[in-house]
């Protein structure tokens, strides 16, 4: 499971590798992580050097994973950003996919299945920029039950981490 961390971390971290002209991204550090309310059981941080905040909920072994990537002037739009990050998933078929709103900001939420190493997994993906940052929310599972069941620890997360 370690390995379908730092592999959607990656493709996190990659998620405008595209619109790239020197290559130079850098972290948020305007954000707002407050670990202690985010990793409450059965959620707990694990290490992760991809990802800002990586949690593993033990009961459904799900993954939260939360990365910001940010360069002056950035100017891509979220329908490629999304697409972006999914790009390393084979055999994905979108469930849902909208246009939605996060803290004020234009976002674009996406639920879907997919393969990766050939194992299933579920996923629900929200994208956002805000002065010049891309940040992306991701919960991983390995069942749409297990997906179903984090969505509401998803929400919390994604409110719980302010964009400054």
């Amino acid at each position: 499971m370690n390995k379908l961390l730092m592999l959607f971390s990656l493709l996190l971290i990659s998620c405008s590798s595209s619109e790239i002209d020197d290559g130079v991204y850098s972290k948020s550090t305007t954000v707002e992580l407050n670990t202690k309310s985010l990793s409450k059981a059965p959620w707990s941080e694990v290490q992760n050097d991809g990802s800002d905040l990586a949690l593993l909920n033990s009961k459904t072994k799900s993954y939260f994973l939360f990365n910001s990537a940010c360069r002056k002037y950035e100017s891509s739009n979220l329908n490629s950003l999304t697409a972006s990050i999914l790009s390393g998933i084979s055999d994905l078929v979108y469930i849902e996919k909208a246009n939605t709103t996060h803290q004020d900001r234009e976002a674009m939420l996406i639920i879907a299945e997919g393969n990766i190493d050939g194992v299933s997994r579920f996923f629900q993906v929200l994208t956002t920029q805000k002065n010049n940052c891309i940040y992306d929310y991701a919960l991983i599972a390995n069942s749409k039950k297990n997906l179903e069941l984090d969505a509401i620890s998803f929400k919390k997360f994604i409110n719980l981490i302010k964009l400054k």
